[in-house]
This record gives structure tokens, C-alpha cells and sequence, in this order.
């Protein structure tokens, strides 16, 4: 399930990837009101997207929040994946980060099946780019 965080995170990208605002550093305030983010979270989630490099940040009197990567460059699957990786993991016996975190792995007769149905979805979380969604 995607968590409020990381749709707050679709939703900064997004509206940083409109052609209006490619290119130029988009106010923190600006971004919150017109995207319905409030704007201590907003300034949370910008600090993870800027580590993540998929954002750069300005300061000063014209400075605010811009994409540091091209919109056809970002995907779904990216931003999920720094924003709350396990929102898109379906079952926790797929999760990498917890090596035998099933003991019944070898021998389950679902894993194989909804380690297939994992790999579909992150294939197609990956297919879709900012730039598509524009």
C-alpha cells in the first residue's frame, strides 16, 4: 500500500515535473498550498528527496525546489523505493532487507508465485516515468 508519505513524494515530483515549473526553483509554500501537502511534512519529505538525488534545493530570496534529474528520468518505482520500499513489497518474505525472515521459504508453495507477482510489479512501477505521467 502507498503510504500518505510516499504520495506526498508522487505528488512533489509531479507537480516539479509540469513544463511550467521545469527549470525553475519552485517555492516550498508554493508547492504545499497547490499540491495540498502540508508544509512541515513537505519540508520533510524534500530533505530525504534531496539525499536521494532526485531533487535540488536553493536558498535565499529566489530560491525554492527543483527536479535535479529529467522527469522522463524519474520513475515510479525510484521514488517508492526511497520514500517507503516496503509500500511495494508484497509479502514480507520478499523483502531482501530480512535475510530468513520465513523459515518456510524453501518450501512454500506461494512464494515462488508472489515472487513472480513482485517482479511484474516493479517492472511496471519502473516503466512508468514522470514524464509519462505528465
Amino acid at each position: 500500500m502507498i503510504t500518505r508519505e510516499a504520495d506526498y513524494c508522487i505528488r512533489t515530483i509531479l507537480y516539479l515535473a509540469k513544463p511550467e515549473n521545469r527549470g525553475r526553483p519552485v517555492p516550498a509554500t508554493e508547492l504545499s498550498e497547490s499540491m495540498f501537502i502540508p508544509y512541515r511534512f513537505l519540508r520533510k519529505i524534500t530533505t530525504r528527496l534531496v539525499s536521494a538525488g532526485l531533487l535540488q534545493s536553493r536558498r535565499g530570496r529566489s530560491g525554492g525546489l527543483s527536479l535535479k534529474k529529467k522527469p522522463e528520468e524519474i520513475t515510479l518505482l525510484e521514488v517508492l523505493q526511497q520514500t517507503d520500499s516496503k509500500g511495494i513489497i508484497l509479502n514480507s518474505c520478499l523483502n531482501s532487507a530480512r535475510k530468513d525472515c520465513c523459515p518456510r521459504e524453501k518450501i512454500c508453495t506461494v512464494h515462488d508465485e508472489i515472487e513472480k507477482l513482485q517482479s511484474i510489479l516493479e517492472n511496471r512501477l519502473h516503466e512508468i516515468s514522470f514524464d509519462h505521467l505528465i
